[in-house]
C-alpha cells in the first residue's frame, strides 16, 4: 500500500520525481532499487504485505488478496481509505463475509496506469525478491538467487528435479503444469 501527498503526485505527473516509475516487472532492477529509496523518501503512507504459501494454498489468491488487505489497512492506522488495485477484484463476498468493508477501484494493468500501484508494485517487487535472495542460501537446490521464484526454465526445471521446497505454493501453475512460489 502506498500512498503520496497530492504535491508530490503532482510532481511525478511532471516527470520531476520518480522518473521511470512504472510496473516492476518493466524496469531492471536497478532501476527498481532506486526508486525503492525514492518511494519510501517521497511517499506520506508505505504498508507492505506478506502471505504465506501455505495460506495461498488453503484460501485461494482471491482470498489471500483480500485477507493481505485487511491486514495492510489494519497496519496503515488510517480510516477512510479508497484503494486502487492492481487487477480485476470483487471483493464484495468477502467483504459480507467478513464484515470488513473498504472502498477500493479494481484497474486492470493499474501498474502501468497508476503512481501509487506501480510504487506498490516495485515496493513489493524488491521486498519479495530480497527475501528470495535471503532464502537461496536455505534451498540451494533451487537457485532462487537467480530466478526469484519466478517461473522461469530454470526454475520449472529446478521443480522437476528436486520437487517442491517447503516455501513453493503447490496451487500456482506454470505453463508446462509444473508449479511455482
Amino acid at each position: 500500500l502506498v500512498s503520496f501527498p497530492k504535491p508530490v503526485l503532482e510532481k511525478i505527473l511532471l516527470g520531476q520525481v520518480l522518473t521511470g516509475l512504472n510496473d516492476s516487472k518493466k524496469l531492471s532492477e536497478r532501476k527498481r532499487e532506486s526508486l525503492y529509496g525514492e518511494i519510501l523518501q517521497s511517499a506520506n503512507l508505505v504498508v507492505h504485505q506478506f502471505v504465506s504459501n501455505k495460506f495461498i494454498d488453503k484460501f485461494g489468491i482471491s482470498s489471500s488478496i483480500f485477507n493481505a488487505i485487511r491486514k495492510l489497512i489494519l497496519k496503515s492506522h488510517t480510516s477512510n481509505l479508497y484503494l486502487l488495485i492492481d487487477g480485476n477484484y470483487n471483493f464484495k463476498q468477502y467483504q459480507l463475509q467478513t464484515l470488513f468493508n473498504f472502498s477500493y477501484r479494481s484497474i486492470v494493468k493499474g501498474d502501468s496506469k497508476v503512481a501509487s500501484i506501480a510504487a506498490a508494485s516495485i515496493i513489493a517487487k524488491v521486498k519479495r525478491d530480497r527475501y528470495m535472495n535471503s532464502v537461496a542460501s536455505k534451498y540451494p537446490d533451487y537457485d532462487f538467487d537467480k530466478h526469484k521464484g519466478y517461473g522461469t526454465a530454470m526454475h520449472v526445471k529446478k521443480i522437476k528435479e528436486h520437487g517442491f521446497s517447503p516455501i513453493h505454493r503447490v496451487s500456482f501453475q506454470l505453463k508446462d503444469g509444473a508449479h511455482g512460489l
